[in-house]
């Protein structure tokens, strides 16, 4: 196994959006090589017909990528492993036709689609920060679902709410659980956010160039500044000020009013935003199945 040459593929069929990443393991190393995603609103617009639209879009770049890449680095192993999150551990009408797309598509690719808890989608969510920080704070936001994960010492405690940037509520008191919990802390640690609505405020806040830096540090005051002057901004306004935020129109401001209320509270100057999600926390799930050791992750350099 010490030679192993593998070609990863982790995708995360979201409430809001579908992403993919595209990895190379060598050398006891992971290589992110590609990543991929399109937003879709299926929760919010139920367009079953846009929605495979954009499937299609989407599995045409995923097998084109594949297809090429198993050829450049000469890989003995393709392995991959699909996720649907909190859209679809609800029942809903649509729901069924849904899945049925995502396997049609899958199967093109040979992967299996599996629903997470939301307790897996937070254990497998921070297995790439234990990958990076020994002791933090992680504030995953996503579309239908939020999951806060403390780690302290040796133990990790959970908090998970039925809440993300697609939901109704300004009411954010369900999160008393957690921040009872913080101010019992004794000591000091990062705060990490992760998803989609963070990366592309990071993007529209310091216009990063390149994204081959996976930690960034954003002052709380910086965040809480730029949320106030989007708050206010009609859609059309806001992507052509901040292109970065195209399909996150009103989500980006429900994720951003939800951020700061938690920054107030917990009164950090400081936050750092993860350009790793749970795909990349999938991927060292994978490495660890398959019994290969990891000791760097890191971006491809001849890409």
């Amino acid at each position: 196994m010490e030679n192993t040459r593998a070609l990863f593929l982790t995708i995360d069929f979201g409430s809001n959006s579908n992403k993919y990443l595209i990895s190379l393991y060598k050398d006891q190393k992971l290589y992110i090589i590609k990543k991929g995603s399109v937003i879709h609103r299926i929760k919010k617009e139920q367009n079953i017909e846009d929605y495979e639209k954009k499937l299609a879009i989407l599995f045409n770049q995923i097998t084109y990528s594949i297809t090429s890449l198993k050829k450049k680095y000469n890989t003995d192993k393709f392995i991959t492993l699909a996720v649907g999150t909190e859209f679809y551990r609800h029942t809903q009408t649509i729901t069924p036709r849904v899945i049925e797309l995502n396997k049609k598509y899958l199967n093109t690719v040979n992967t299996n689609f599996l629903v997470l808890t939301q307790e897996e989608e937070s254990y497998y969510s921070s297995k790439v920060i234990d990958f990076f920080f020994r002791e933090y704070i992680a504030i995953d936001l996503g579309g239908g679902s939020t999951e806060i994960t403390v780690k302290h010492g040796n133990k990790h405690a959970r908090f998970l709410y039925p809440f993300g940037c697609l939901s109704e509520t300004n009411e954010y008191t369900f999160t008393k659980d957690f921040l009872d919990y913080y101010s019992n802390l004794q000591n000091e640690l990062d705060l990490i956010l992760m998803g989609g609505s963070f990366i592309s405020t990071l993007l529209s806040i310091e216009n990063i160039k390149t994204e081959k830096i996976f930690f960034h540090i954003l002052e709380t005051a910086i965040i809480e500044n730029f949320y106030n002057s989007i708050i206010n901004l009609k859609d059309n306004e806001l992507i052509i000020r901040y292109p970065a935020l195209i399909g996150r129109e009103k989500s980006i401001k429900k994720a951003l009013d939800f951020a700061t209320y938690l920054l107030r509270k917990i009164k950090k100057e400081k936050v750092i935003i993860s350009l790793l999600t749970l795909l990349e926390g999938l991927t060292i799930y994978l490495i660890e199945l398959n019994k290969l050791e990891l000791s760097k992750i890191d971006f491809i350099q001849d890409s």
